[in-house]
């Protein structure tokens, strides 16, 4: 049993491709002596076998019944071996594949080498050596696959869990924004609120709905950052000195740190960094201008800007919501997206009524 709780040998039984006590094997001659011969053979030694002779007839074979090991002369009429092979390595590239070729074929065995055969030998058989190369196969074929499909197992428990630890991350986060906000009673609700902001303000843009879940995850966690800056800063109810108003900005970089290791899309990551960012480029962390400000950030911008103007905060009373419009209309174009602006005002009175459910 794994760390992942998969086993190699549940994988073992899964596999339905080899899980058999009878290998199989598809015999491709055109010589019905030579077909005979090498179909009794491998049926001695716990081969089920069918036969084709032709590489066109073993193609149809195949596609109607698949088996992990293919034994096909070079020279037959028709297509040929070589081409045989080739339809074999691009269909089904787990297929193990043994050529039989006359002694004098030294090219065209390299020419089946490189289309992707794994074995060859020469005529006239030896049927020691058959045997040999036969169950070899058999067993590389075999080994391979299971490796494959047990990695894959793998790879989908590492994917699987990784998500469950990325939800447990992100629920985890969603208590701590909220409790950053209980710290300071002046901004309870807010994440929730700019969230609703947000989304509104998106599907009145028309913003894709992928856009918008990205979106609705920013904006959610924006000031998670907020984390790090002290009480003393946070609930200072004075002017913020150049220091103290230094630690604040350092929130948007440190929620992007804080987030980095489970949210790995980009998107998300530059709107909580950016939010703060403004047209003019006097904005932090990075003095972006215009359109380097990432598009999820701008949409997360004007709607932090307004519910911090209508909130009552530490150091100032709430204002007006046609006061903190003013303030909006004056601000668009300069640091805050003017056709976002001019749509969000239209619908600010609506939204502000029915975002009190949300704190």
């Amino acid at each position: 049993m794994t760390a992942l709780g998969v086993t190699s040998g549940e994988w073992w039984s899964r596999n339905q491709f080899f899980d058999t006590e009878e290998p199989m094997v598809t015999v491709v001659d055109d010589e019905p002596f030579a077909q005979d011969i090498l179909m009794r053979a491998a049926g001695s030694w716990k081969f089920r076998c069918q036969a084709a002779s032709s590489a066109e007839q073993a193609l149809a074979l195949l596609e109607k019944n698949l088996t992990p090991i293919v034994v096909t002369d070079l020279r037959m009429p028709g297509q040929g071996g070589l081409w045989l092979i080739r339809q074999i390595r691009q269909r089904w590239p787990e297929v193990g594949i043994i050529v039989l070729t006359a002694g004098q074929d030294s090219e065209a065995t390299t020419e089946c080498l490189e289309a992707g055969a794994h074995h060859y030998f020469f005529k006239p058989i030896k049927l020691d050596e058959f045997r040999h190369v036969l169950e070899t196969t058999w067993r590389t074929t075999r080994e391979q696959r299971l490796n494959r499909e047990y990695r894959r197992a793998l790879e989908a428990a590492v994917q699987h869990q990784t998500q469950r630890v990325r939800r447990t991350f992100l629920s985890a986060m969603t208590s701590l924004a909220r409790t950053i906000e209980e710290r300071d009673p002046y901004t309870a609700g807010h994440s929730r609120r700019v969230r609703y902001y947000a989304l509104q303000l998106a599907q009145a843009a028309g913003l894709e709905r992928q856009q918008q879940r990205w979106l609705g995850l920013a904006a959610h966690l924006h000031d998670i950052g907020k984390v790090a800056i002290p009480d003393a800063i946070l609930h200072k109810p004075a002017a913020l000195t150049k220091e103290e108003l230094a630690i604040v900005q350092q929130h948007t970089i440190t929620g992007e740190r804080i987030l980095a290791p489970v949210i790995r899309n980009r998107a998300i990551l530059g709107a909580i960094r950016s939010h703060h960012e403004r047209l003019d480029g006097t904005g932090y962390p990075d003095r972006l201008r215009g359109s380097q400000i990432p598009l999820l950030a701008r949409f997360i911008a004007i709607p932090d800007c307004f519910d911090a103007l209508i909130t009552t905060r530490a150091y100032r009373p709430a204002l007006s919501l046609s006061e903190a419009l003013r303030l909006l209309r004056e601000a668009a174009g300069s640091h805050l997206d003017a056709g976002l602006v001019r749509l969000f005002i239209d619908r600010a009175p609506r939204l502000v009524e029915q975002a009190v459910d949300l704190c």
